[in-house]
């Protein structure tokens, strides 16, 4: 390994510190969903969305409650994909490889983590107020769009990732050929 694709030791400490208090966020999110209920919470925020009249005519199966329980859970749980995709990243660094496929893989891999969340949010509330209203009565069922800024901001933070990911692949690339001539 060549002293130009090590990281200074600062900043791989830096690295080590911010995976595991990444950990630790990942950690926390898994016990919060579960102790605090937060699927059930999602799915009231979803309820209070909906108006009087279409409530009045939503049922609940066994089948209809799992599937909003599942979108809710796909909901809370894609946050967690870029608390990892963060972890995966730091992990790397704290090696102190700059140039190499790891490196690569894992900044590509929060890109995608940060785009998926994004979209993620992006159709959920729609899903979830379709869920609800599906099996509702003719004019009760409710259908719901909506574009938050913060979305389309995700969105285009995790394209910018993705790009500076094929960047430093080939990045990676040119590295390898220069220790070829060495």
């Amino acid at each position: 390994m060549n002293t130009p694709t090590l990281l200074p030791d600062r900043t791989r400490l830096v690295c080590r510190v911010l995976k595991w208090l990444a950990l630790l966020i990942l950690v926390l999110m898994v016990a919060a969903y579960f102790l605090m209920d937060a699927s059930s919470s999602i799915l009231d925020s979803a309820w209070e969305g909906l108006q009087p009249h279409v409530r009045e005519d939503v049922s609940y199966s066994g089948g209809k409650k799992l599937l909003l329980h599942v979108l809710a859970a796909i909901g809370y749980f894609s946050l967690t994909l870029i608390v990892i995709g963060a972890a995966r990243v730091f992990s790397v660094f704290q090696k102190g490889v700059v140039f190499a496929p790891a490196a690569v893989r894992a900044v590509r891999f929060l890109g995608l983590d940060i785009f998926l969340f994004a979209a993620v949010q992006l159709i959920l509330p729609t899903l979830i107020v379709l869920g609800l209203t599906y099996d509702n009565g003719p004019g009760n069922r409710a259908l719901t769009l909506g574009i938050n800024s913060n979305t389309v901001i995700l969105l285009m933070i995790g394209a910018v990732i993705l790009v500076i990911g094929q960047i430093l692949t080939q990045a990676t690339d040119i590295a390898h050929e220069n220790e070829q001539f060495i």
